[in-house]
């Protein structure tokens, strides 16, 4: 039995040498910069795509080694997010068979209303709503897995795949309106930095998968810079908005309001540039 125990002890202790001599470190800590093109993909018929966003972020990078090429990368960082998408709306308010979405807008308050407000009407605008521009500021708790090749040349590979958490902290939108008066729509309007945060889903997430590479400086220090992918899979925008009303016109001219409903998904491509301790 005492044999055993030696041995053990022996068996421990080699291996404790041999980690430290390979030169790498359990954990490390780092910052980075994310520049991303961002853009949404509808899953309503009357939302669509209207191009894409340049946002940023950036952050705190934590990252723990668990075997020799694959380490467990974590952190908390803040991004800037979004995307653009327009409304498909009728040619005019009364087409048969179409749909339109519009919103009520309080001037004294200078913010959006709920969608079936009819208090104070003096003070409150009725417009069409043509196109949003959101901006959503979220904080950011990646998980992942990261595996990288030996040193090559002066340069090591990585690849990565794992889910980024995102919980929203804000949100506004830049609106392209048109002014509902009497049955008819006017000319063509924008609004600038609405709040929409309570629109916006509270927490998102997005399978990240990416690939780059570390160059070392010196000692433990290194460069990295990298692109990764992020496909969202949850709705970016509550399921039934709040103030945006769905107005629809059948064949017979009968006209329905609801609330409208809302799928959107948030996907983007990012360019990670940071230096590991």
């Amino acid at each position: 039995m005492k044999k055993f125990f030696t041995i053990g002890l022996f068996a421990l202790a080699s291996n404790f040498i041999l980690a430290q001599d390979d030169g790498l470190r359990k954990f490390r800590f780092g910052l980075k910069v994310t520049p991303s093109l961002n853009w949404f993909k509808p899953q309503e018929k009357l939302i669509s795509n209207n191009g894409v966003a340049f946002r940023y972020g950036g952050g705190l990078v934590l990252e723990y080694r668990l075997a020799k090429i694959i380490s467990f990368q974590s952190g908390i960082q803040i991004d800037f997010g979004g995307g653009k998408v327009k409304y498909n709306n009728g040619t005019t308010l009364s087409t048969p068979s179409s749909n339109s979405v519009s919103y009520y807008y309080n001037n004294l308050d200078d913010k959006i209303v709920t969608y079936d407000s009819t208090l104070s009407p003096a003070s409150n605008t009725h417009y069409q709503l043509n196109s949003r521009t959101y901006t959503i500021s979220y904080i950011t708790i990646p998980l992942t897995l990261k595996m990288k090749t030996k040193e090559i040349g002066s340069l090591t590979y990585y690849g990565q795949f794992g889910i980024n958490n995102s919980f929203r902290w804000k949100a506004t939108a830049n609106d392209d309106v048109q002014p509902i008066k009497a049955g008819n729509l006017g000319t063509n309007e924008s609004k600038q930095k609405i709040d929409v945060t309570k629109d916006v889903s509270l927490y998102t997430a997005a399978l990240n998968i990416g690939m780059g590479a570390e160059m070392n400086l010196s000692g433990s220090t290194s460069l990295t810079f990298g692109v990764n992918y992020l496909g969202g899979f949850l709705n970016v925008v509550k399921d039934g908005s709040k103030y945006l009303d769905k107005k629809t016109n059948d064949a017979a001219g009968v006209t329905t309001h609801m609330a409208m409903p809302q799928q959107i998904t948030s996907n983007a491509v990012v360019l990670m540039v940071g230096v590991l301790f």
